[in-house]
């Protein structure tokens, strides 16, 4: 896994590890309750066929609107609530399997406020343990009601993960804000259309190589009403390197096997592609700093 890695690791290290499954699919886009549920069956037909395939993998992963698609007229009347039956069926799946889940709900807050996209994490128990909402939505497509967090949660095997959504990866602030609160697993979710997978490469490799984590990144495949979703679904190194990958515009179920462990060790290890620490501890070899560095920012878009 790691031959060819620019980063060094020293001594002995021991990890568990994290299998992750990703269900490459097409949510069709919903225009009722009727086709919400329609896509949650097709969710869970996916989790068992991961199951069948790949029996006793930890995490399983579908793409950004795997329960309502991309239907914007429709939005207002096909939002989801967090302790609704669509998101019940996939915790008892999640229980049923003992697995974790990845899923990204459309949620109608309570608070009155426009529908919100939701990436949300189920525990091999059947709790929602991590809800994050899109901190930068699809600008003009999106009207979605934006997040203001993005939160780390403990996961299975010693990750720590982090998620985000799509088009938030295109942002390089959202990865480093996802590794500076501790995550070694970036998950990315999304419903990436056609023609900007070269874009989709790019960010991955960038946001794993940048901030020293893994990168597992689930795409939808298929063609709904305006776009095509082309699918390659990716896991990548620290190093940015892609090393496990699924075809372009088909159906299908990706695993791949994450050490979290390594990125812990990689992270004590204050010198080259320690990227995280370097960015705190700017000129540390120059002899004026004794080792430290500068820990204060001076780069200005930070402050605003």
């Amino acid at each position: 896994m790691n031959i060819g890695s620019i980063f060094s690791l020293n001594g002995k290290i021991e990890t568990e590890t994290l299998s992750v499954v990703m269900a490459q699919i097409f949510p069709g886009s919903a225009a009722n309750m009727q086709q919400v549920k329609e896509n949650t069956d097709q969710v869970l037909e996916w989790m068992d066929k991961a199951a069948a395939g790949f029996p006793g993998f930890d995490l399983f992963l579908c793409p950004e609107c795997c329960f309502q698609g991309y239907a914007p007229g429709f939005w207002p009347t096909v939002g989801m609530k967090l302790d609704g039956p669509e998101m019940k069926r996939v915790q008892a799946k999640c229980r049923e399997l003992s697995v974790w889940g990845v899923f990204n709900p459309w949620i109608k807050p309570d608070d009155g406020k426009f529908i919100q996209n939701t990436a949300v994490i189920v525990n091999d128990l059947g709790e929602i343990v991590h809800s994050y909402v899109k901190m930068n939505p699809w600008l003009p497509g999106e009207p979605t009601y934006p997040g203001w967090h993005c939160n780390v949660v403990p996961g299975p095997k010693g990750s720590r993960l982090a998620t985000i959504i799509c088009a938030d990866g295109d942002y390089p602030e959202i990865w480093r804000e996802a590794a500076c609160n501790g995550a070694n697993v970036i998950v990315r979710v999304s419903h990436y259309m056609a023609p900007y997978d070269q874009a989709w490469e790019i960010t991955n490799k960038a946001g794993a190589y940048c901030n020293g984590v893994y990168v597992v990144a689930c795409n939808s495949a298929g063609v709904d009403e305006t776009y095509t979703y082309f699918g390659d679904s990716m896991a990548l190194n620290p190093d940015g390197t892609i090393f496990a990958r699924a075809p372009k515009g088909i159906p299908w179920l990706l695993k791949a096997d994450l050490y979290p462990g390594i990125i812990d060790a990689m992270q004590r290890n204050e010198g080259s592609q320690n990227y995280l620490w370097q960015f705190k501890h700017r000129g540390a070899a120059a002899p004026d700093f004794n080792g430290v560095g500068e820990d204060l920012s001076k780069y200005t878009h930070l402050s605003n």
